[in-house]
């Protein structure tokens, strides 16, 4: 269960807000009754997506930007809080999977821009305001794929890899100012990005499953949310397996499909 004490009332941003993970995660913070703005790239589906929160009965803004753009993330930011009010909680889900092999420098900046920059971005907009109130939540979208390296991911991983470690250390710096700071982990979840064949391994999440999973930590002040319980743990037997015995096990795994520039 989703705390419901928690969320009424309160102002909650989200990057990636149109589409996935975080669509949902902006759903059911609306739902709980929090105040949700919405931030992506592309005015349509924003508009589309908050007008769907809206006729459920929620409250709903939008600013349209791009996440690896710091000043626009920054104006966009402060747009919503002057209709929403200052953000009490803020998740940075907006991401992107291009294929490693063969590498392409060009390629790999821009998933790294945009799935490490723009946690960073986010953060830098919202936690002035935080910390000047004494209070807050930031939450970042990393993933199990940043714990270990796989087969033709390896911008992908290392951008989710820099999330976690960029969490960490925010989360020590922040805490005494009353600010929570969350990483999320998830496995494999059902968006564009994954193929049939991971579909078929199983252990797949529904974006409403991680959504949920996601809102229960952050109101609960979770340092980390790990999920499905399975894919953790297999994640971190492989990280302490030998190298040679973890790349045998890892080189086999399906690759990801390459997902559309976030809307």
């Amino acid at each position: 269960m989703i705390p419901q004490s928690f969320w009424p009332g309160k102002s909650v941003v989200v990057t990636g807000g149109s589409s996935g993970i975080g669509l949902a995660v902006a759903r059911g913070a609306a739902a709980a009754g929090a105040r949700v703005g919405l931030l992506a790239r592309t005015e349509t589906p924003l508009e589309a997506a908050s007008a769907a929160i809206r006729a459920a009965g929620g409250v709903a803004e939008w600013a349209a930007c791009d996440v690896g753009d710091a000043p626009r993330v920054a104006d966009a930011v402060a747009d919503l809080e002057r209709r929403l009010g200052g953000v009490d909680v803020a998740v940075a889900s907006a991401g992107i999977h291009r294929t490693s092999w063969p590498l392409d420098a060009r390629t790999a900046a821009e998933v790294i821009g945009i799935n490490f920059g723009g946690c960073m971005n986010l953060a830098a907009a919202v936690l002035p305001g935080m910390l000047s109130r004494g209070r807050g939540r930031f939450c970042g979208i990393a993933s199990i794929a940043g714990v270990v390296g796989l087969p033709g991911n390896a911008a992908y991983c290392a951008s989710k890899a820099a999330v976690i470690a960029f969490l960490e250390s925010l989360r020590l710096d922040a805490a005494p100012a009353g600010v929570l700071v969350t990483t999320v982990l998830p496995g494999v979840v059902d968006t564009p990005m994954i193929t049939d064949a991971e579909r078929r391994a199983g252990g797949v999440v529904s974006a409403a499953d991680a959504a949920h999973a996601i809102l229960s930590g952050i109101a609960r002040g979770r340092p980390e949310i790990w999920f499905p319980r399975r894919t953790a743990m297999l994640a971190r037997l492989a990280r302490s397996l030998p190298p040679a015995i973890r790349d045998a096990v890892l080189r086999g795994r399906p690759r990801l499909e390459e997902s559309p520039r976030p809307p």
